[in-house]
């Protein structure tokens, strides 16, 4: 089981990362769905002079209600849902100083890949009976689940457009298919039934 574990994830992380590089960069379908604004330069002086540091911004923000009376609070949180309603609503990844390295960023991509890999094979590993084909199922279904749990919540509270969000789903489903043809091939193949058991 560990040598399974070991080829799944090294081979499926590495099938993730091949297939990430053409999504992004051969492809190129998740920039079509993204807009771009009227003018980067002065939207971007904006920010920079807005945002104190590197975090995740959130437009309209809360305002601080320490010290306020109950009244107050009330009176803040009404005129915080009004701002919501009345729009625009700005959820943003902000990096202050630009991108540090593209390298580092290369590498963490890689071993968040193998950390998802290990898992998948792991949870394969959890499953008796099943054929190759299920296998590598089992292995797309995960991803489709991982896409609908990360990516529906942000197309509806935040507004993702549902172009983009069909993209990333898709993008997880392919992902982990592909990986999934690599890691069905190692992991699962030692693994018998329980004879008290039917198999799937």
């Amino acid at each position: 089981m560990l040598k399974s574990l070991v080829l799944g994830t090294i081979l499926g992380g590495l099938v993730a990362f091949a297939w990430s590089t053409v999504s992004w960069e051969v492809i190129g379908w998740h920039e079509k769905t993204m807009l771009n604004f009227h003018n980067d330069d002065e939207v971007g002086a904006i920010i920079a002079s807005h945002a104190p540091s590197d975090g995740t911004y959130l437009l309209p923000g809360e305002l601080p209600t320490q010290g306020m009376t109950p009244d107050q609070k009330k009176n803040a949180n009404d005129a915080l849902m009004a701002r919501m309603t009345r729009g625009p609503i700005v959820v943003a990844a902000v990096r202050v100083g630009g991108f540090p390295s593209f390298g580092r960023a290369i590498l963490l991509q890689v071993l968040s890949l193998l950390a998802v890999a290990f898992v998948l094979t792991w949870l394969l590993l959890q499953t008796s009976g099943l054929s190759y084909t299920r296998r590598v199922a089992f292995l797309a279904v995960a991803g489709l689940a991982g896409g609908l749990i990360v990516d529906l919540p942000n197309w509806n509270w935040w507004g993702f457009s549902g172009a983009y969000t069909a993209v990333d789903i898709a993008n997880s489903v392919i992902t982990w298919m592909l990986a999934g043809l690599a890691i069905a091939a190692v992991a699962g193949k030692s693994v018998t039934c329980n004879k008290s058991e039917p198999a799937v």
